[in-house]
């Protein structure tokens, strides 16, 4: 009997739901790879200078062993401010994942609600059993001290799954601090409950983004702890009980300025369960406007 889980243990996916991770004034704007759904750095609902929006266009691939098929996917994604402390992040990607293919769309909306408070809304929707049937994420954020280079977010996450029988529900608290030499440091804890079974898990993740816009951005991301269920379709060769597991992800990637209003973006992952192990690679251009 398959098992499912998304990683729907992680709320607010920046890969499914905030797109690239925006700092609010000097900080870095770097989307998380799609193969991995993730906690997103606290975004910003400002103007960055010079640009309105940006979108990507790229592909992923992914090697996995215990006998799981490789993934293959295709994505465009971007983000666009529709006025001055408005942002909509979207995003279209087609996956193939353990020998089925699927399709899965995402918005969330960022809103400016004072000089210190921001929040942001955001779901999504996927065709394939290893997806999401929906997905909802709502998120607040405080910024502190005169300088307001620390945010705080908290954020809560609820999804269900096309088998009709699996759903979570997640909770996420993190803080961040964009740092005025080129650098933003992130950490958090995610708690989440899923269900048949009331399965919880817990997970920490730490980012580290330097670089600056119009140039380039590399960023770093490490999470680890327990997740729920095993994606729909996903081999474990009959060991454990494949429920209540620990796993491990490392994401690496460099966003690249060519010129002005455009670049290339490529990046890396490495993902471990006691089931299997998944090695990633992906690659896009991205334009500015």
């Amino acid at each position: 009997m398959n098992t499912f889980l998304l990683r729907s243990s992680l709320a607010l996916s920046a890969a499914a739901l905030l797109a690239p991770a925006m700092a609010q004034t000097t900080a870095a704007s770097a989307a998380a790879p799609v193969t991995a759904a993730e906690p997103a750095a606290a975004p910003a609902a400002d103007f960055e200078p010079g640009k309105r929006g940006q979108v990507d266009i790229g592909a992923g691939f992914s090697s996995l062993t215990g006998g799981n098929s490789n993934w293959n996917d295709e994505f465009v994604r971007g983000n666009v401010g529709l006025k001055p402390g408005t942002t909509l992040n979207w995003e279209l990607s087609s996956q193939r994942h353990f020998d089925q293919r699927g399709t899965v769309g995402a918005l969330s909306l960022t809103q400016t609600l004072s000089p210190w408070w921001y929040m942001s809304v955001g779901a999504s929707s996927g065709s394939a059993d290893f997806q999401n049937k929906y997905r909802g994420d709502i998120a607040i954020y405080r910024k502190w001290t005169e300088s307001q280079q620390w945010v705080t977010g908290l954020a809560l996450m609820k999804s269900a799954s096309r088998d009709g029988i699996h759903r979570d529900t997640g909770i996420t608290a993190s803080v961040a601090y964009y740092s005025a030499n080129d650098w933003v440091g992130e950490g958090g804890v995610v708690y989440n409950k899923s269900n048949p079974g009331s399965v919880e898990g817990y997970r920490g993740f730490a980012a580290l983004t330097m670089g600056r816009e119009k140039q380039h951005y590399f960023t770093a991301r490490i999470d680890h702890g327990k997740e729920g269920y095993l994606p729909s379709g996903a081999i474990a060769n009959g060991a454990g009980d494949q429920v209540g597991f620990q796993s491990t992800e490392l994401s690496l990637q460099w966003r690249q300025w060519l010129g002005k209003d455009w670049g290339y973006l490529v990046g890396g992952q490495f993902y471990r369960n006691p089931y299997y192990n998944r090695k990633g690679l992906s690659a896009a251009v991205f334009f500015d406007f």
